[in-house]
């Protein structure tokens, strides 16, 4: 069994996590979404698109963030603060 440093650089080259390096099996992420949405599938899958349909994305996201934000808004609730996105 390798020390924890090179299991973690191992498991970082192989963009895995380190538990998945021990066990065979992925923890849950914590930026996961509830759809079980890997933050890394979603970046992966962007990075194939045209620079033109990243900003199309982009542009969706914000939309559907302000949208989201007013709905919390009329409830009272706060909205979520995320770092700027362009």
């Amino acid at each position: 069994m390798p020390s924890a440093d090179v299991a973690v650089r191992i498991a970082e080259a192989l963009g895995v996590t380190v538990e998945y390096l021990v066990t065979g099996r992925e923890q849950q992420e914590r930026n996961a979404s509830p759809l079980g949405l890997d933050p890394r599938v979603i970046l992966k899958s962007l990075e194939s698109l045209s620079v033109r349909d990243r900003k199309i994305v982009l542009s969706l996201i914000k939309s559907l963030k302000e949208i989201r934000d007013a709905e919390k808004k009329e409830k009272g609730e706060m909205p979520e603060l995320v770092t700027k996105l362009s």
